[in-house]
C-alpha cells in the first residue's frame, strides 16, 4: 500500500491493512514521517505494527502554496516508487494498493503493475470536486484541466478502484468508468477497537458542563467556524460548553482567530489527533458529536464517517444535511440542521438538550444501523475482492 499519510493514524488505511494481514495476506505500507522534533524524526523509518510492514518515507506534510504541494506530492512519488520497486524486486507484489489523494499517486506503482502485479486506486477523496468548491468559483481553467486530465489517466491505469460510499461510486462511473471496476469499502468503525457501548440509549443532559465533540480534519469544507458561531449562541441558553477539537488542519488558526474575535477563544479545546485505540477514551469525556461539513460538489459526496463513531458510543449527533449523509443516516436517529446555519445548528443542540426523551428515542432508532454500519461487514467485503481479483 501507498498513502501521502501517516501510519497508522490513518484508520481506513490501518483498517484494511490488517484486515488483509488477518487474512493472511503480507502487507508493506509506505507512508509519510512525522516531522522531526528536536532534530529527530518522532518515528522509525522501519516498523511492524500488528502484522503490517511499515515504511516511512522522510517526508512530511506541510501546509504551504500551490507550488509547495506540487513538490511534496511529486517528492511522494518518485521516493514511492523507488520504495516501492525496491520491495517488489526482493519479494513481488501481487498487488499494489493505492490511496488517494493524489489521484497521480498510482504512478508510483507503474513498475510493479508492468511485472505483473495488479493495480488497485483507493479513492477517499474526489481531488476535482474539493478544489472546484475550495475555490468557489475563483478557478484557475489550466489547474482544473490538469486536475481533470490526471483523474482521467489515473483511474483508467488501475485495474479495480475501491471507493467510500454509494455516491462516489455514482461519481466516478458518470466520468466514464465501467461499474464492474468500482468497489465501495464503506469507512464504518472496527468494534475491535471502538466497541458498541452496552445501552446506546441511556444518555442524560449534562447539568453543570457541555463537551461538544468534533473529531476529524479541521479544513475549510468542515466548516468549523459555524460550530464556533453556534457555540456563542447557544451558550446563552445553556450550561457552560466547551468545544473540543480532535484533529489537525489547514483551518485551525482562523477557526481559533474567530473564537477570539467573539471572545469565546476559552471554551474551546484543541487535542492532538490520536490512534483509533485511543479515540474510545476521547469520547467517554464527550456529551454529543457534531459534524457541521458544507453541501455542494466535494460535500455532497462525503460521508462523515464519525458519525458512526459517535453513535456507537452513545452520543447525541448534531450534524448538517448534506446529501449522502440523508442517504444513509435517518433523520429519526441525528439532529439535522441547515449546512452553514450557525443558527439552526445552535437550536438544535439546545432543542436536544431540553428533551432527553427525544435523544433516547433518536439513539433508541441508531441501534438499528449496527451491525450493518461496523468494520466487519466491510472487512469481509474486502477480503472477498482481494481473493476475487487475485483468483485465490
Amino acid at each position: 500500500m501507498l498513502v501521502h499519510s501517516y501510519y497508522p493514524r490513518d484508520i481506513r488505511v490501518r483498517r484494511e491493512a490488517e484486515a488483509l494481514v488477518e487474512a493472511g495476506f503480507s502487507v508493506d505500507v509506505v507512508c509519510l514521517r512525522l516531522p522531526r522534533i528536536s532534530g529527530r524524526f518522532s518515528e522509525p523509518s522501519r516498523d511492524r505494527i500488528n502484522g503490517v510492514e511499515v515504511h516511512r518515507l522522510p517526508i512530511a506534510r506541510k501546509r504551504g502554496t500551490a507550488v509547495r504541494y506540487v513538490f511534496e506530492y511529486v517528492s511522494f512519488i518518485v521516493l514511492g516508487a523507488w520504495k516501492l520497486t525496491s520491495i517488489h524486486l526482493r519479494s513481488p507484489f501481487q498487488a499494489v494498493h493505492i490511496h488517494n489523494m493524489p489521484d497521480a499517486l498510482v504512478l508510483a506503482g507503474l513498475i510493479p503493475k508492468w511485472m505483473g502485479a495488479k493495480l488497485i486506486l483507493d479513492i477517499h477523496d474526489p481531488m476535482l470536486e474539493l478544489y472546484v468548491q475550495s475555490k468557489n468559483g475563483c478557478r484557475n481553467r489550466i489547474f482544473l484541466k490538469a486536475l481533470h486530465w490526471q483523474e482521467q489517466w489515473s483511474r483508467r491505469l488501475a485495474h479495480r478502484i475501491i471507493t467510500v460510499n454509494e455516491p462516489m461510486r455514482e461519481n466516478i462511473q458518470s466520468k466514464g468508468i465501467p461499474p464492474n471496476r468500482i468497489f465501495i469499502v464503506h469507512n464504518f468503525p472496527d468494534t475491535q477497537y471502538l466497541p458498541l457501548k452496552d445501552n446506546l440509549a441511556s444518555w442524560t443532559p449534562p447539568k453543570d458542563h457541555m463537551v461538544w465533540l468534533y473529531a476529524g480534519t479541521i479544513t475549510r469544507q468542515y466548516r468549523l467556524d459555524v460550530a464556533v458561531q453556534a457555540l456563542e449562541i447557544a451558550s446563552l441558553h445553556l450550561p457552560p460548553i466547551t468545544l473540543r477539537l480532535l484533529g489537525e488542519g489547514n483551518d485551525l488558526e482562523r477557526v481559533l482567530r474567530l473564537a477570539e474575535n467573539i471572545g469565546i477563544r476559552g471554551k474551546i479545546e484543541c487535542l492532538e489527533p490520536v490512534n483509533v485505540d485511543q479515540l474510545r477514551n476521547v469520547m467517554k469525556g464527550a456529551d454529543i458529536g457534531i459534524s457541521c461539513q458544507q453541501g455542494g460538489p466535494f460535500g455532497d459526496l462525503q460521508f462523515s464517517a464519525k458519525i458512526i463513531d459517535y453513535l456507537s458510543q452513545g452520543l447525541p449527533v448534531v450534524s448538517s444535511r448534506t446529501k449522502t449523509l440523508a442517504r444513509y443516516i435517518p433523520e429519526d436517529t441525528v439532529f439535522y440542521f441547515e449546512p452553514e446555519n450557525a443558527k439552526d445548528m445552535a437550536e438544535k443542540i439546545i432543542f436536544l438538550w431540553k428533551h432527553p426523551d427525544i435523544v433516547k428515542q433518536k439513539m433508541e432508532n441508531a441501534k438499528k444501523l449496527f451491525p450493518k454500519y461496523t468494520w466487519p461487514c466491510e472487512k469481509s467485503k474486502l477480503i472477498r475482492f482481494y481473493q476475487g481479483i487475485l483468483q485465490l
